[in-house]
């Protein structure tokens, strides 16, 4: 049988505790970091699916793949326009930069 939410949320709340056996302070605070993260999206998800429930709506959306299509680089432009963002990540281009200088993203 598969673990339930409130079973993943009750583990994550135990890591959590675990952290003070952690010495290295960046390390520990890295992991809180995503134990909280993980925490608060249970957390959603379990909300979510209360108030589905209450209006008596589907809980999940069938869809049809598991997977988002990215387009492919042989149909991604490289000529660059003023004023076009970053392929990437959509932040402001510099026209003498042959990359990214908010992600690093090679133009």
């Amino acid at each position: 049988m598969a673990p339930t939410v409130d079973e993943f949320r009750r583990y994550l709340q135990a890591r959590r505790h675990e952290l003070q056996n952690i010495v290295d302070p960046e390390e520990r605070e890295r992991i809180r970091l995503r134990i909280d993260i993980s925490l608060q999206e249970a957390l959603d998800f379990s909300a979510a699916v209360e108030i589905r429930e209450a209006l008596d709506s589907k809980k999940f959306q069938d869809v049809d793949s598991s997977t988002r299509l990215i387009e492919s680089a042989d149909n991604i432009s490289n000529t660059r326009i003023e004023g076009d963002g970053c392929p990437k990540c959509e932040g402001p281009l510099e026209e003498d930069l042959s990359f990214c200088p908010s992600c690093g993203h090679t133009l």
